[in-house]
């Protein structure tokens, strides 16, 4: 193990002061960005970068790296000095770009966009938790393909902001749970938050905290002591449990207000930055780092991997075919999944949930595709959101495609994200009106653009006795504004068949949202037609006098509604729209034959009005519901709000007059 206590001392040191200089450069240029983190944790960056890390700067996307995951993403100026100085695709002009637009120095460490980045990390805690999803892909994969494929440790940088967000902790409760012996948390302790001393806020035993947890806890003293940290991460390679160390390091180390909250988000004063330079032995010049610094730094990691890396490539090459191909399925996660295979039978009498219909269409997946882990916030049996041939991931069985999340919504949705990053399709599921606690990490998901498979269920007011807790309203266009998700509401169970066949060849985030209760299977749906967004369900019979837009069970009124207007006189167009961000992405000249400019449009959907302003002329043209709802029987709530086909009908008659 080569050591930064062993020969060159002086110019090991150099390394870790030279990073910390180009840092408090890049925050200084940009004025923008935190210079204590950037400052006191980098002997554990460093340190991990030169000694431990299994990686190759000339293939950043190497599956089988170990994966370094910065969850206190505000030190990314810290991460970046570092990727450069490892010898990643970045250049000093990149530092020097920091915090600007369309540079590959961004705020926050982002994925695809900065070499060497491997997750997406902004808000506090996220990173942890997505830590825990790529330790537990590592540990399926490795059991599927074996350890001279993929065999890699999961590295998390934190700070006390990670460890207060609810989504660490429940994180870090399952990854316990679980015993992800290959997860070690560095646990950057300054005892600084932005807003002063950690004591106003925070007290807690963090040992105590996480062996209760089933994790081991390891303490170094003093973070500038690398030989220190070594012994610990060594020690940590070998637990049979997760581990976080506990490193204690001083804020804004070397600045004249080291250890305060004022070095904390603010670039450093002109005369302080000076001396700090100083102090370290630096050229008081920006962007001029050492270059025996960056070329020691190179050549150890260098001759650390380069016989692994060449090995691991000697293996990949040698693989059969078929093996190779499940393989590259993996690297390439974002490639298109056909299901052409799937055995699908209906219910004799042609009523079925589309909860229901989701748990059998996934069930045929799992049969077809490997690669498909996931589960429910612990509420599997009332989702269907479960892998029924199979058992559930443990220590013991790394195959379980079904993950125990527990009531831990918010993590459950994080930690999909880290799974997806490894190559795995990920599902998680729980009911639609608690979907709140899993948004952060679906904006996540979003952001970085993960083919994660988000099962709502309950979806409306028709939830009934559960009452307005349980009754989603803003959820849809909540999650309809969120860019880059595609959510989808079907009809019934051939939408769902279509639904699932968009989601696995778009390979992008997806949220599925499902009726608990049974509905009549549509003799008009079509599989196919769904993939498009929007499609004509019941076509009028000669000219149009109005369309009707609807989606998932509300179809059934609206259907209803039609007829009740044909008997009156009027020729109606029914459309269903399982997906409004689908349709709107086909062309123009699709959108106008389903829906044609110069045609009254309404809209019927038990939940906010605000996705559906862009297709109608007025709100009068809506039939949704913009309040909470009640509890009691279905059709008296829905009664209650107005959701019949008499007062439907009447008043889209009152308008089409």
């Amino acid at each position: 193990m080569i050591s930064f206590k062993k020969e060159n001392n002086q110019l090991d040191k150099r390394i870790i002061d030279n990073v910390r200089g180009l840092s408090i450069d890049m925050i200084d240029n940009a004025q923008s960005g935190h210079p204590g983190i950037a400052l006191g944790a980098t002997p554990i960056v460093c340190d991990l970068y030169a000694n431990h890390l299994m990686i190759n700067p000339s293939d950043d996307k190497w599956i089988n790296r170990d994966r370094f995951v910065l969850s206190a993403g505000h030190g990314s100026s810290l991460l970046y000095a570092t990727l450069y100085m490892a010898g990643y695709k970045i250049s000093l002009d990149d530092l020097k770009e920091f915090r600007q637009v369309n540079s590959i120095t961004p705020g926050h460490p982002e994925l695809d966009v900065t070499p060497g980045v491997d997750v997406s990390t902004g808000p506090l805690g996220q990173g942890i938790a997505n830590a825990v999803g790529i330790a537990i892909g590592e540990k399926y994969l490795e059991k599927y393909f074996g350890e001279n494929l993929i065999n890699y440790y999961t590295y998390v940088l934190c700070g006390e902001g990670d460890l207060m967000e609810g989504v660490s902790y429940e994180a870090c409760s399952l990854a316990g749970k679980l015993d992800l012996s290959k997860l070690i948390v560095l646990f950057d302790s300054n005892g600084v938050t932005l807003d002063g001393s950690l004591d106003n806020s925070f007290s807690e035993n963090i040992k105590m905290r996480f062996e209760a947890q089933g994790w081991e806890y390891l303490n170094v003293l003093d973070g500038e002591e690398t030989n220190e940290l070594d012994l610990a991460i060594e020690k940590a390679k070998k637990s049979d449990c997760p581990t976080i160390i506990e490193v204690h390091t001083t804020i804004g180390k070397y600045s004249i207000n080291q250890g305060t909250a004022l070095v904390h988000g603010s670039p450093l004063e002109k005369e302080d930055l000076s001396k700090l330079k100083e102090k370290l032995s630096l050229r008081d010049v920006p962007f001029t780092p050492s270059q025996d610094a960056v070329s020691l730094l190179q050549k150890t990691i260098k001759e650390r991997c380069s016989d692994t890396y060449q090995d691991w490539q000697k293996k990949y090459k040698n693989l059969d075919k078929n093996t190779k191909k499940e393989f590259d399925s993996i690297i390439k996660y974002h490639q298109a999944v056909k299901l052409k295979d799937i055995i699908y039978e209906l219910p004799t009498d042609m009523q079925e949930a589309t909860r229901v219909a989701s748990g059998k269409v996934l069930n045929a997946i799992s049969d077809i595709y490997p690669f498909l882990i996931g589960g429910s916030a612990d509420v599997s049996k009332s989702t269907n959101a479960k892998i029924n041939s199979s058992s559930a991931f443990s220590n013991s069985y790394p195959l379980g495609r079904n993950i125990n999340f527990g009531v831990r919504e918010h993590a459950m949705s994080a930690i999909a994200n880290g799974i997806a990053l490894t190559g795995l399709t990920p599902f998680v599921s729980t009911f639609f009106a608690f979907s709140d606690y899993a948004k952060p990490a679906i904006r996540m998901s979003s952001l970085m653009n993960l083919p994660v498979i988000y099962v709502f269920t309950h979806d409306s007011i028709t939830v009934g006795e559960d009452g307005p807790t349980h009754q989603p309203i803003e959820q849809l266009v909540s999650l309809r504004s969120t860019p880059n998700l595609d959510v989808y509401r079907p009809v019934d169970s051939n939408e769902v068949i279509g639904s699932y066949k968009a989601i696995f060849e778009n390979r992008r985030p997806a949220v599925l949202v499902l009726s608990r209760n049974k509905v009549p299977i549509n003799e008009f749906t079509s599989v196919n037609e769904t993939t498009k967004g929007a499609y004509i369900l019941e076509k009028e019979h000669k000219k149009i006098d109005g369309i009707i837009i609807s989606t998932g069970e509300d179809m059934l009124l609206a259907s209803q509604v039609k007829k009740e207007l044909e008997s009156k006189g009027y020729d109606i167009r029914l459309v269903s729209m399982p997906s409004i961000e689908v349709f709107m992405r086909q062309t123009k000249k699709y959108q106008e034959e389903i829906l044609p400019n110069d045609t009254k449009t309404f809209v019927i959907e038990a939940s906010s009005s605000y996705s559906w302003y862009r297709f109608v002329k007025s709100k009068d043209y809506l039939f949704t519901i913009d309040e909470f709802g009640l509890s009691g029987k279905k059709d008296a709530v829905l009664k209650e709000y107005h959701f019949t086909v008499k007062d439907i009908t009447q008043k889209i008659e009152e308008l089409l007059k």
